[in-house]
């Protein structure tokens, strides 16, 4: 019977180059960040041994080749050696870039330099900032951190005259600018900056897709942001209007990045349309080819999105002419180009993503969609697109997980959903907004349509993030789950199993049945408080039996979530913002996705401030459905969190806009034995310093408190001798981010909370602090 033949394709041989390639891809990535603590002198001592051992080998292994003995070891071995000294001799010419670098900061006099930014400018915590190359008076060329001006948003390719300081990276980030091969960074003098209308040189695709991001923004209305992440590979706007969430939260983040699957999935679409012109296989190529190069310069062609192009291109030469082998080996000489040019890019986010989605792709779409070989029409419907999503996704999504800090239960169904939609937005945008950019006149009416075509997409991915459950938390480092990648990947190649529909659904089902199983709080202390690190903002877990109250969610959304996922909150029955400064309210917003809430308290007033901050945050709750469910504390009110009773004690009115002065404080009561006497009290005091905390002294309890959060991350104002003395803590808490730019926790600070006898964490330091309480002790335990 044909129900009993096996369907599966032939498993593709790893050919030499792919191996070489990952090799060398791995081997770099691992020794490149080890090398920033190598004395300057020994790199270049390393790299000439280095480069001896790769020549001995090659020249060995291609006399045993000729032989008939060669084999994979050696040339991993080679390999290997040829990541040394590569390594070694880019990281000597970066060494001296920084020390160049260093020379030319300290006390000297700003200096003028002809600046070409890399990749397109995006905003930060302290405004916006590109990669870009410097090329100096002297004619020596570095590659930097450009900090630009207030809203400097510029793109990719454009030149201009800046001038500034050039300063070495500081020991705190040091880290970070070896590992993406940066000497320096450079802050843009205001006053001496060359705007974008004056910038020189940035050549014609720069000023299209400028005009392009113009008419989007003026024509295309609410999908304007999504219209310019689609058509023109310009994020700032849709992460700013919060869609880019929704698309992270249902696993379609790589459809407004691009990436190799983003190609992927764009040009198998072109192919498609072109399939309906009776096109041969030759004239399809070239056609989808071209689709491809103009694409890609219309997104500017930043080196991220030149290089998932030809990662792109290689995976569709594999499924077009069904060539895996020599599309792997394309793959396999590809990795050796790019990671020789850079080493730093082994390192990179978005080349690991692209490499690892067309890797999947070319490896094991075919194997997924021969669960569909006796359905030939719905293989072609839902079998092959779920094929191509889910080869990606095996080969990266433990990676992505790990950088985004969530996993998207729905990513199949959305890819699924979404696939077509995306492809009709994208095809019509492209279309609409090169034509609108040639003919302005018209461009109200093209844009308008493409906008419209980008309606459904949003509608879907709104629809699908609004469903509770449809991603979880996760914690987990980078590296480690880069390795589960391989690991998949190598077991499921190897194994090379006979896959059905059934075997699929029921894989995915213990998949997602494990996750929730690993989400209950089993073993999680029943009554704590726990500081959760989440950088340079504050974020506090009130947690009871089953009952979990979030005090402030600070600002990075990848530590909240990270940091929710180690502590197995799944849901929490409110969350409370001491004030609308951004370090504590800024990750409101994607608490829906990964631990709703039930209810938001705030000081009452703040709603009807008309301060920017405060806007901001009830836009947030009104976008997270909690506006209906919002409720205003003043001093006096109670909230419960079973053996917790927490009292407002502050502020009395606002008198600060929201701000610090206003900072919601409170004061938990633990009653472990029922008895209505707290046996323990911790106050909390957002933001709020001495001076006003000394006008509540007189409502804490004599003996003062337990547990203290220190307010405003300890600075020089949180505290002074005799409040501390009258707080008398056994335990003090700050929230604060490593080496931040405050100099927070103050020295003075720490020394008053030392004289008291109090036991004093940070979260720079500690990580998640978790205070547990009983009725006889309290237990403190740090993540680190």
């Amino acid at each position: 019977m044909t129900g009993d033949l096996d369907s599966r394709p032939p498993r593709p041989f790893l050919p030499p180059l792919l191996v070489a390639g990952l090799v060398l891809w791995a081997a770099t990535a691992l020794i490149w960040p080890t090398l920033r603590l190598a004395p300057t002198a020994a790199l270049p001592v390393l790299g000439m041994l280095a480069l001896g051992a790769a020549v001995w080998l090659a020249s060995h292994a291609l006399c045993a080749a000729r032989g008939g003995g060669f084999s994979l070891g050696a040339l991993a071995a080679l390999s290997l050696a040829a990541a040394v000294a590569l390594c070694s001799f880019w990281g000597g010419a970066l060494r001296g870039s920084m020390a160049y670098a260093e020379a030319q900061g300290g006390d000297s006099a700003p200096a003028t330099w002809h600046a070409e930014l890399t990749e397109d400018a995006r905003r930060g915590d302290f405004g916006w900032h590109a990669e870009a190359r410097l090329r100096g008076a002297d004619g020596r060329v570095l590659r930097v951190r450009l900090n630009l001006p207030e809203d400097a948003a510029l793109l990719q390719g454009q030149s201009m005259t800046v001038s500034g300081t050039l300063k070495s990276p500081a020991e705190a980030v040091a880290a970070y600018y070896w590992d993406t091969g940066l000497a320096g960074s450079l802050t843009a003098s205001e006053s001496a900056f060359v705007s974008e209308e004056a910038a020189l040189d940035s050549g014609p695709f720069v000023h299209l897709r400028r005009c392009a991001l113009d008419l989007i923004a003026a024509c295309g209305g609410d999908n304007a942001p999504l219209l310019q992440a689609l058509v023109c590979g310009w994020r700032p706007a849709i992460e700013e209007s919060g869609l880019y969430d929704c698309f992270k939260a249902v696993g379609l983040a790589h459809l407004v990045a691009v990436s190799g699957a983003h190609l992927s999935i764009v040009v198998l679409f072109v192919a498609g349309g072109l399939k309906l012109l009776r096109l041969d296989r030759r004239a399809m190529t070239v056609a989808s080819a071209l689709f491809l190069v103009g694409y890609v310069a219309f997104t500017g062609m930043p080196v991220s999105a030149l290089r998932a192009a030809i990662m792109a291109a290689t995976g569709l030469f594999a499924l077009w002419a069904n060539r895996r082998n020599s599309a792997l080996s394309a793959l396999g000489l590809c990795l050796l180009l790019f990671v020789g040019a850079d080493p730093a890019c082994a390192l990179s986010a978005s080349f690991a993503l692209s490499a690892g989605s067309t890797l999947g792709i070319v490896l094991f779409a075919p194997l997924l969609s021969s669960a569909f070989a006796g359905l030939p029409r719905l293989k072609k419907v839902v079998g092959d697109p779920l094929a191509l999503t889910g080869s990606s996704a095996l080969a990266t999504q433990p990676y992505a997980a790990a950088l985004f800090s969530q996993l998207p239960l729905l990513s199949p169904l959305a890819n699924l959903v979404a696939g077509p939609l995306f492809s009709l937005a994208c095809l019509v945008g492209f279309v609409a907004v090169l034509l609108a950019c040639l003919a302005p006149a018209a461009a109200p009416g093209l844009i308008g349509a493409a906008a419209l075509a980008c309606a459904p997409l949003s509608a879907v991915v709104n629809a699908l993030a609004s469903l509770q459950g449809s991603c979880v938390p996760i914690d987990a480092a980078p590296l480690a789950a880069a390795v589960l990648s391989g690991a998949l990947c190598i077991g499921l190649w190897a194994w090379w199993p006979r896959v059905s529909i059934g075997g699929l659904s029921g894989t995915a089902a213990a998949a997602v049945l494990a996750l929730f199983v690993l989400r209950l709080p089993l073993g999680m202390p029943t009554d704590a408080i726990v500081m959760l690190d989440v950088g340079q903002g504050d974020a506090f877990l009130v947690r009871s039996g089953a009952n979990a109250l979030l005090i402030d969610t600070g600002n990075q959304d990848s530590l909240l979530k990270a940091a929710l996922a180690r502590q197995r909150v799944g849901r929490l029955d409110a969350v409370a913002v001491t004030h609308s400064d951004d370090d504590h309210c800024g990750s409101l917003s994607v608490l829906g996705d990964v631990a709703p809430a039930s209810a938001l308290l705030v000081p009452e007033g703040l709603p009807d401030c008309s301060c920017k901050a405060c806007s901001e945050l009830m836009a947030a709750a009104r976008t997270e459905g909690l506006a209906d469910a919002l409720v205003e504390l003043s001093p006096g009110d109670t909230v419960r969190c079973s053996k917790f009773s927490i009292t407002v004690l502050w502020p009395e009115r606002l008198a600060d806009d929201g701000g610090n002065a206003d900072s919601l404080c409170l004061l938990a009561s633990w009653d472990g034995d029922g008895d209505g006497a707290a046996e323990w009290t911790a106050l909390f005091t957002g933001d709020a310093e001495a001076e006003q905390l000394d006008q509540l002294t007189d409502k804490l309890p004599a003996s003062g408190v337990e547990v203290l959060k220190v307010g405003h991350h300890g600075s020089k104002k949180s505290l002074d001798a005799s409040l501390a003395e009258r707080l008398s803590p056994k335990v003090a808490l700050i929230g604060v981010g490593e080496a931040n730019r405050y100099g927070h926790p103050s020295q003075n600070t720490l020394d008053f909370l030392e004289k008291t006898g109090c036991a004093t964490y940070c979260s720079d330091e500690s990580g998640d602090v978790v205070v547990a309480f009983s009725e006889d002790t309290l237990t403190v335990s740090t993540q680190r």
